[in-house]
């Protein structure tokens, strides 16, 4: 489209989008629009300190595209985070696939939801306690238990970010008047992943991947996404863990949240446990954007855009059958505890970074090879 622009993290969002967009505003990327070829240098988008200047970054760039293309429109990867810096420059009307501040803020809270959901589907035990009682001590006391591990979260937070595992051999330091959720951290579970369409009339979810979780400075970090790996997992446990998603679902479409989401939960002891709900796109949607265009299908970003105008959202016999990593730099794959990763054909292939604009290179199996030049 002439006038569309992609608002994300990576250029590679929207690789696989059959060029639906003009151009991109990323984080990182090898076009004019990207923050990291412009300063030359990396961005850690996690860090909060940073988050002032990618917004400003952003503000700029749709700013100077407006005013050479008043009729511009932007998509944005994430929801969570954008009506600030949006009314601030005075563009919300030129932004799509957008819903209500209120419930987008309510949804990404992972405090309100658990407390929302904990009726519906199962949530694991947890408390809300302030970062002054977040010490491995007081949580051994407070949940009656020792030699554990603990979890520990922000409100928001994505990727790992705000997300931390505290034992009796580390120390995390916390604000001590914010608020934290706590929970036992649970050993072998299989984290999980399900994107999710939601129109006015309809529901659409997409074939289900499992994490890949690496344990980095007492931080729980994304490292890919292997959808082979979730077909191998009982079907009894996957009907079960899709039968949840499909009713949280249904809530949101009655609270009017429309378009794309992804929705986290963990599988542990034979259970399905619900994490967390993302109102945006995912690490993984490149991949089962490139599955999609495969099959010659509308892309994930295509898929938004029918929610809002409430057009046929469903896919027959659609299958994701890849699975890939983020290898960072100096990082020995067999240092990933994931049995998953085995499942990779050859491992020693990197992409480079500029292609898809990781910090680091991804690694996929040799069957999309054929994409990359």
């Amino acid at each position: 489209m002439d006038n569309l622009y992609w608002i994300g993290i990576r250029q590679s969002e929207i690789e696989f989008c059959n060029d639906m967009f003009k151009e991109s505003i990323t984080i990182f990327g090898n076009t004019n629009i990207s923050m990291q070829r412009k300063l030359n240098k990396v961005i850690d988008h996690n860090n909060v300190q940073n988050f002032d200047m990618i917004d400003d970054f952003f503000n700029t760039e749709m700013l100077n595209i407006i005013s050479k293309k008043p009729d511009a429109k932007f998509m944005y990867y994430s929801q969570i985070n954008s009506y600030d810096s949006i009314r601030r420059i005075g563009l919300l009307k030129n932004v799509i696939c957008l819903n209500n501040q209120d419930l987008v803020n309510y949804v990404s809270d992972k405090f309100k939801l658990k407390q929302d959901y904990k009726n519906i589907v199962p949530i694991l035990e947890y408390k809300i306690l302030k970062g002054k009682y977040c010490n491995y001590q007081y949580l051994s006391k407070e949940f009656n238990t020792k030699e554990i591990e603990f979890v520990i979260q922000s409100s928001t937070g994505s990727g790992g970010s705000g997300t931390y595992i505290l034992n009796n051999k580390n120390d995390v330091n916390f604000s001590n008047e914010d608020e934290y959720m706590v929970t036992k951290y649970c050993k072998n579970n299989i984290p999980i992943n399900i994107h999710v369409m939601i129109s006015k009339s309809d529901i659409l979810l997409l074939p289900g991947s499992v994490q890949l979780i690496q344990i980095i400075d007492n931080k729980l970090s994304y490292k890919g996404c292997d959808f082979l790996a979730y077909n191998d997992i009982n079907s009894k446990l996957r009907r079960k863990a899709e039968d949840y998603v499909y009713t949280i679902a249904e809530k949101l479409r009655e609270k009017g949240y429309i378009g794309i989401c992804g929705i986290d939960s963990i599988i542990y002891e034979d259970e399905i446990y619900l994490m967390e709900i993302n109102t945006r796109f995912q690490n993984s949607s490149t991949i089962v954007n490139l599955a999609l265009k495969e099959n010659e299908l509308p892309s994930l970003q295509e898929l938004n855009i029918r929610c809002f105008k409430d057009y046929d959202i469903q896919l027959k016999d659609f299958k994701v059958n890849y699975s890939c990593y983020i290898k960072e730099k100096n990082t020995e794959i067999d240092k990933i505890k994931i049995k998953p990763i085995m499942k990779l054909d050859g491992v020693g292939d990197e992409v480079k970074a500029e292609k898809y604009s990781y910090s680091g290179s991804l690694v996929f199996d040799k069957s999309i090879f054929k994409y990359i030049k």
